[in-house]
């Protein structure tokens, strides 16, 4: 048994790919769940928009509820009520849309704001919930200390009246025993009549207006009103099945070609090798379709997951991101030998990509660092245009930015795979 252990450790190290893999999995997980399994929102991104939105502006930056929680990164006074709102949500150049109201500055904040929140982004919306309740409470307990310090000063008032009234009457005392003194003494002057003390006209109780600390008169969802999780994983597991499809499947598929020695056949065949790959590559491509049509329909149907944006930007947007997926199944097929290698590679590539791409942990909550490189995953990109088109009705004006990433990740990838696998296949086979 001895020999057989130390056989098997030989074996282990002469295998480098699996030893970087035991060595590095746990190492990159540990890492991504330290710096990116966080669902808490530090900050949320805020444009303050309608006619007294500089006012209102300037009113919730004086607070520390806003300061710690909210980024306001525009103030837009030519802009109002809720079509303006959606539009800016929808652009997604900020989380939260606070409109001023016509109410009067010093009337409470609840009823001076109506508030807008970008549904499509859970864990953000539910951050931007909890501070709009915090801001509205703050400002209640601002405006209760301002009350109970009014009354303190009337009760100071109150009390300095009185003891003037005391004083008063005293010397009005004081004043009857010497006008009868003079009197009794046939005096003609006549003592000085002791001046009233001057009080206030009226005192009044100032009263407290209460705002509701109900987020539902409050806060408008939009986009996913009841923040179903269904609404938004959904749009993202789309681009989960295509990268599983076009990385795991077609690289696992590739290799097995050259390990039974079809691959080798072709090459000596008189097939161009764009043919090769094209041909080995559209039947992946196209059970990648027809999945995304299966799991986008049972969405509709089962989850009643809204589908409101331009079918033809998705479609767009589906063929993209496969073309970067089966790049990368084409590209680790011509780095493994085994389909063991396949999968352990496939799994390196996809493991990130299901973390850092902000279907399960938002982007925002993570570290700068791990942040930037979900930023470079093609997922992530993918994931903002699907759920743009699907929930929000994004135009292409809105989501140009996340389609010319992937266009160039496609042709990059794409092409550097479909190079290296021509190369491959016009030495025989042969890596």
């Amino acid at each position: 048994m001895r020999a057989l252990i130390i056989k098997e450790f030989q074996e282990l190290l002469k295998d480098r790919r699996t030893l970087a893999m035991l060595i590095v999995m746990p190492v990159l997980l540990l890492i991504i769940f330290g710096y990116a399994a966080n669902f808490s929102v530090s900050k949320v991104s805020v444009t303050v928009i309608g006619s007294q939105a500089e006012s209102l502006s300037r009113s919730i930056r004086s607070m520390s509820t806003a300061r710690d929680n909210m980024d306001i990164v525009s103030v837009d006074s030519t802009k109002s009520g809720k079509t303006d709102a959606q539009a800016i949500l929808r652009s997604q150049s900020s989380d939260v849309v606070i409109q001023s109201t016509e109410s009067d500055s010093k009337s409470p904040l609840s009823e001076r704001m109506k508030v807008y929140v970008d549904g499509s982004q859970l864990f953000t919306a539910q951050a931007a919930k909890k501070t709009v309740l915090q801001l509205v409470a703050q400002d209640a307990q601002t405006r209760i200390t301002q009350v109970k310090n009014k009354i303190s000063n009337l009760k100071e008032q109150a009390a300095k009246g009185t003891q003037e009234l005391q004083d008063y009457v005293a010397k009005l005392q004081a004043w009857r025993v010497a006008l009868s003194s003079s009197i009794a003494q046939g005096k003609s002057q006549i003592p000085a009549v002791p001046t009233p003390p001057t009080l206030p006209k009226s005192i009044s109780i100032p009263s407290i207006s209460m705002p509701s600390l109900t987020d539902d008169n409050l806060v408008t969802v939009m986009f996913n009103p009841d923040l179903d999780t269904s609404w938004v994983m959904i749009p993202g597991l789309i681009g989960l099945i295509l990268t599983l499809i076009g990385t795991v499947i077609t690289s696992i598929g590739l290799v097995r070609e050259r390990e039974t020695g079809t691959l080798e056949q072709l090459a000596v065949m008189p097939i161009r090798p764009g043919s090769i790959i094209m041909g080995k590559i559209v039947p992946y491509f196209v059970l990648a379709i027809v999945d995304m049509l299966i799991v986008t329909v049972l969405a509709r149907w089962l989850f009643n997951v809204p589908f409101i944006g331009n079918v033809g930007i998705f479609i767009l947007a589906v063929f993209m991101f496969l073309f970067v997926v089966l790049g990368l199944g084409v590209l680790i097929s011509t780095l493994s030998q085994t389909s063991g290698q396949a999968i352990q590679m496939a799994l390196m590539i996809t493991m990130p990509q299901i973390l850092l791409s902000g279907i399960i942990f938002p982007l925002k909550s993570m570290a700068v660092v791990i942040r930037w490189i979900g930023y470079v995953l093609p997922l992530t990109w993918f994931n903002k245009v699907s759920q743009g088109v699907m929930l929000r009705g994004a135009s292409f004006q809105d989501l140009w930015m996340p389609l010319v990433i992937l266009a160039i990740e496609a042709v990059v990838i794409f092409g550097f795979a479909t190079m290296r696998m021509r190369f491959i296949l016009t030495h025989g086979g042969a890596r």
